[in-house]
């Protein structure tokens, strides 16, 4: 029924003048037939006999068209059968490697998840071991007399502990949003607890302390704001030289740790955030593992949190971290 319409529509669209002309003719010869009585004159005989043509000859192109138009869609018709049936099977073998590979694409990112979840739990729980034996050397710590051997012993604990708690996060990144949690927290409780871990370094290095403590707080995760800022704060400890000055303000919504240490290149300070990159200062101290400020930038961008850096090269360095 469609497509009688449609073929309706275009005939009488393309015959448009033929079809005018049979309709003036014949409103004209009505016209002339109430008036004059067309049928008992001579020129109401001809008008008569040029309708009837035109009707006629409108009539044949109508079935002479419709005809060829229903050839043309008979043809059409075949071809696309004569293409389906020469295409199907191919068509047929194209979607069932395509269902297979997805198949395939399923069972391995299960495979890999499962993989991933093995290796997270067997970090973890090698961390928990080594935090373990820490926990048991620094009982035993305690026990020897207070010398420049004991505190050295500390720092180095210290350095174990962080490199471990390091290679955890970094490791439990992929499930980061999984071990989120917001809540209102003091800046200060975040603080103070890293300031009594690395308080052995301070009093070895005779490091100067700026910082007063503050009432402010900050909607985020406690646990990955303390990874950053003890990044930043190690680094302040480990670069900066004896009798040298920390210094940390919280202002406004940016926490800013501040040191007096060697500084960091210009070349390299585009850099710092980048993983395995260690830097001039990494190479030649040889302490630098070039994950701990790039763990740092991705907790931040995941926090919400903005990371600057300004360096001088043998006047210090701060970092401002904008929560």
């Amino acid at each position: 029924m469609k497509t009688k319409v449609e073929f309706s529509m275009a005939w009488f669209k393309s015959h448009a003048f033929l079809l005018g002309a049979l309709a003036f003719i014949e409103v004209f010869s009505i016209g002339f037939f109430f008036v004059f009585n067309w049928l008992n004159s001579e020129v109401g005989y001809y008008l008569f006999l040029l309708a009837f043509f035109l009707l006629v000859v409108a009539g044949a192109l109508l079935w002479h068209d419709w005809r060829k138009y229903k050839e043309v869609v008979r043809s059409l018709q075949q071809e696309v059968t004569t293409l389906d049936d020469g295409f199907s099977p191919v068509v047929s073998h194209l979607y069932e490697a395509i269902q297979q590979e997805k198949s395939d694409m399923r069972g391995l990112s299960t495979k890999m998840k499962q993989l991933r979840k093995e290796d997270v739990d067997y970090y973890t729980l090698w961390a928990h071991q080594i935090k373990t034996s820490i926990a048991a050397s620094q009982l035993l710590i305690r026990e020897l007399p207070q010398t420049s051997e004991k505190s050295l012993l500390s720092q180095e604990l210290v350095r174990i502990t962080t490199y471990t708690e390091l290679a955890l996060h970094y490791v439990r990144m992929e499930s980061f949003h999984q071990d989120l949690s917001i809540s209102t927290i003091s800046i200060d409780e975040v603080i103070r607890p890293l300031l009594k871990k690395y308080a052995t370094f301070f009093i070895s290095k005779k490091l100067h302390l700026d910082y007063v403590p503050t009432e402010k707080k900050v909607v985020t995760d406690s646990k990955w704001l303390g990874v950053i800022v003890e990044q930043v704060l190690s680094n302040a400890v480990k670069y900066t030289p004896e009798d040298g000055t920390i210094r940390i303000l919280f202002e406004g919504d940016t926490l800013t740790i501040e040191d007096t240490g060697i500084g960091i290149a210009p070349y390299d300070i585009k850099r710092i955030f980048e993983r395995g990159f260690s830097g001039y200062n990494g190479r030649v101290n040889h302490q630098s593992t070039g994950l701990g400020l790039y763990l740092s930038a991705e907790i931040a961008k995941r926090l919400g949190v903005t990371l600057s850096v300004d360096s001088t090269v043998g006047e210090g360095t701060t970092v401002h971290i904008q929560i």
